[in-house]
């Protein structure tokens, strides 16, 4: 099948292409161990075909040239690297968008999520689910982390609402017709977790423990998760602006309040009036302060709009390892799906 073919549609036959999406970033020590377990388990499943599509974020170590040797000796391995680092959310984005198969999941290259979990998430697949989430029931992380993640799952549910399954994470395989609906779909700052279970019909979660990584240190610090979060939170909802309105509200009645008290005591006891500098200064203070966060939340979103508006391309690739186009012809092709939106 060839690469038009496959960005169009899904291959049809006895033994559906499954693609295998793996952003990797710095996993030079990795990369070995995670494609023989990506073979091993793959090999298992004889109903199936697979790709494996790996999408590097600019590593600066050889991850590059460790996937370029195994993608040599391996037609079923596709590489595509970035010509910068252009996040994680968007290179799992590439991938989905360059996957060929007629349902693709998505695997962290550190095996803490189980390639074990690929037959369980293609039977349900087989059964007529477009998106199979991995619950995570356990994980080997701090107790103060575990459980603000769990608080912020069910903030982000109450507030984007109940599609969103709680616990999930982006270890998932979502359907052909899923990644259809996502290619014209153009947000810079969007949050796929949420965006996938949107665009769902029917969508099922699978608990699974997570293991621990197997070399060097999580590439989502707590800076990356906290950006993480605050982008589920700002794409799903307009809870900040709604928040910004009623603390304003709650403000200004005070503040009339405030200065009914002050008017009927000056009209009761001209000498009891306040006439203190601090008070004036703190109201000052407080009401630059208070339009200084609303200003600030403002202009989140004002910035968001200002990114979607500019549609530059969520990536640029650098260089690609079997594939039968040149890089050109792909980056216009993500350029027209994107364009579709518009």
């Amino acid at each position: 099948m060839s690469e038009a073919t496959g960005f169009a549609r899904a291959e049809t036959c006895a033994r559906p292409l499954i693609s295998i999406v793996v952003p990797v970033f710095n996993e030079q020590d990795n990369i070995d161990k995670t494609y023989a377990e990506l073979k091993r388990v793959a090999a298992g499943l004889d109903d199936y075909r697979f790709e494996f599509l790996f999408t590097d974020n600019y590593s600066t170590d050889l991850t590059f040239a460790k996937l370029s040797q195994i993608a040599a000796h391996d037609p079923e391995v596709r590489v595509v690297r970035f010509a910068r680092n252009f996040g994680f959310q968007k290179s799992v984005l590439t991938g989905y968008r360059l996957a060929r198969g007629a349902a693709a999941i998505q695997i962290d290259a550190d095996l803490q999520d189980p390639p074990s979990m690929f037959g369980p998430f293609l039977k349900k697949w087989r059964d007529g689910y477009d998106v199979v989430v991995g619950v995570r029931r356990n994980r080997k992380e701090s107790l103060l982390l575990r459980r603000g993640r769990r608080a912020y799952y069910r903030l982000l549910r109450r507030l984007d609402g109940p599609h969103l399954i709680l616990d999930a994470g982006d270890f998932r395989l979502i359907d052909r017709s899923v990644i259809e609906r996502l290619r014209p779909i153009h947000e810079p700052h969007m949050y796929l977790r949420g965006l996938i279970s949107s665009l769902a019909r029917r969508q099922i979660g699978i608990p699974f423990d997570r293991s621990e990584r197997l070399h060097n240190e999580s590439k989502f610090k707590f800076r990356s998760l906290l950006r993480l979060a605050m982008d589920g939170i700002l794409a799903h909802s307009s809870l900040p602006l709604r928040i910004s309105f009623y603390i304003g509200m709650f403000i200004a009645l005070a503040a009339v309040l405030l200065a009914t008290f002050y008017l009927v005591l000056h009209l009761v006891s001209a000498e009891a009036t306040p006439r203190g500098f601090t008070t004036t200064q703190i109201l000052i203070l407080f009401g630059i302060g208070l339009n200084s966060l609303f200003l600030g939340v403002l202009g989140i979103y004002v910035g968001r709009i200002y990114d979607q508006v500019r549609m530059r391309p969520p990536t640029i690739i650098a260089d690609l390892v079997n594939f039968d186009r040149p890089i050109e012809k792909i980056e216009k092709d993500l350029l027209r799906w994107s364009d579709q939106q518009t």
